[in-house]
């Protein structure tokens, strides 16, 4: 009986935040120069699990094993690491069609690849890491044109994006 209140309970939250929140979708305005001290920073780019104990990805994926599975054609992973730690990481899709899970609304995306899912450890927030990553992300795809969504809430998160070159380009609502 529990454990019913506690589906029904999250289904209700889940069509909640459908109905109550948003999200803001970015689209590349300009493209940030790398100072030199960040240089110091690599960007790792993951095509296929084959590689990821080359570039020393195995605790993130041990944590996150349900991410092997985005590895394609379409889905890269994105890292940037120092010193063999990864400080902060995302994703690239390069398709047509992408469901925006947090809202529930299925968009075409053609003539654009999406960054997605980014995440950086608790205890590395609040040091530019984010902000970083993106910069490096559109210096090394300036041919792409890029496009990036966050939860309309998640304010640290927009932040970077503007700063990283991103451009406001509207708020979409669930469906």
């Amino acid at each position: 009986m529990k454990s019913n209140f506690l589906v029904n309970f999250k289904y209700f939250l889940i069509n909640l935040r459908k109905l109550y929140f948003s999200v803001f979708w970015y689209e590349l305005n300009n493209i940030k120069n790398i100072s030199q001290n960040e240089k110091k920073f690599k960007l790792i780019i993951l095509k296929s699990k084959t590689n990821i104990t080359k570039f020393n990805l195995n605790e993130y994926f041990d944590k996150y094993k349900y991410k092997l599975k985005r590895l394609n054609k379409k889905n890269q992973f994105l890292a940037l690491v120092k010193n063999k730690k990864v400080l902060s990481s995302g994703w690239i899709f390069f398709g047509s069609k992408w469901k925006i899970t947090e809202i529930d609304l299925n968009i075409n995306i053609k003539n654009q690849s999406l960054l997605y899912d980014f995440y950086t450890p608790k205890n590395l927030r609040n040091k530019g890491y984010y902000k970083l990553l993106l910069k490096l992300i559109t210096n090394k795809f300036k041919k792409k044109n890029l496009a990036i969504y966050s939860l309309s809430y998640n304010y640290k998160s927009n932040k970077a994006i503007k700063k990283s070159g991103f451009k406001l380009i509207k708020k979409m609502h669930g469906s």
